[in-house]
């Protein structure tokens, strides 16, 4: 049994090897294994799980003169960035988690405004891909207070059907998972590949699925398989 999804399109700006061409093909997820400090309630922004989020726009709102919410919007892009590179230091096998949040995620964002000083007008996707090109520590708990290591699925389900601060953080799991996917996505195929917002349902869904069936389970350990059942269309015809 597979899921479809419909599209996934490509990082329209340059990685650090080459300059990005157009690619545009879908991703399929199997149904099976082996087949295929904002406020928690603020984890969502289209343009940053789309790339179509700016360097120069991130480090605007990171300044001091930044308004409200767009600061907000880049403790946001932070957050994304931990779960993106979660992924792909994942898929690399050099995954590493450091309990000095501050100093792993310094080190994590000082290669970030490095590649973002000089490329102002590059996505801030391929400053998550450059910043992956070198293996280090990432913060075991994330700027918003998530640690993927921890929270479990039984917790995740549950917060689904709750209200309030437990519902946010139901869905701010479902933002990490989703960039999870997408930086693993970056490692086993294509450093320019984006994997579109528009299949974020999908990947949703196999998420809520999974952990429904394996609620002792945490987040960190069912996104990874989630992310390893996920295929280009164009991978997928020999794939069982």
């Amino acid at each position: 049994m597979r899921s479809i999804v419909h599209r996934a399109r490509n990082n329209s700006t340059t990685s650090m090897a080459s300059m990005i061409r157009t690619l545009t093909f879908g991703v399929t997820i199997s149904a099976f294994a082996f087949a295929i400090s904002a406020p928690v309630q603020a984890v969502s922004d289209r343009k940053i799980e789309d790339a179509r989020y700016a360097c120069m726009t991130f480090m605007k709102d990171e300044g001091k003169k930044s308004r409200k919410k767009d600061f907000v919007r880049s403790q946001i892009a932070r957050f994304w960035v931990t779960g993106f590179l979660t992924g792909a230091f994942d898929a690399n096998e050099v995954l590493e988690f450091s309990d000095e949040r501050d100093a792993a995620e310094g080190g994590v964002f000082a290669r970030v405004r490095e590649f973002c000083s000089e490329r102002d007008e590059v996505s801030f996707h391929a400053a998550a891909v450059y910043a992956g090109e070198t293996p280090q520590p990432i913060p075991g708990v994330t700027n918003l207070g998530l640690d993927p290591r921890l929270y479990s699925c039984a917790a995740y389900s549950a917060g689904l059907e709750s209200k309030g601060n437990k519902k946010s953080r139901a869905k701010a799991a479902e933002f990490w998972a989703f960039a999870f996917v997408q930086g693993n996505m970056t490692v086993r195929y294509d450093p320019r590949l984006v994997v579109s917002i528009s299949d974020k349902r999908k990947i949703v869904q196999a998420l809520k699925r999974s952990c429904a069936r394996n609620p002792t389970r945490n987040l960190l350990d069912q996104t990874a398989e989630i992310a390893g059942r996920v295929r280009p269309e164009w991978d997928a015809g020999g794939w069982d």
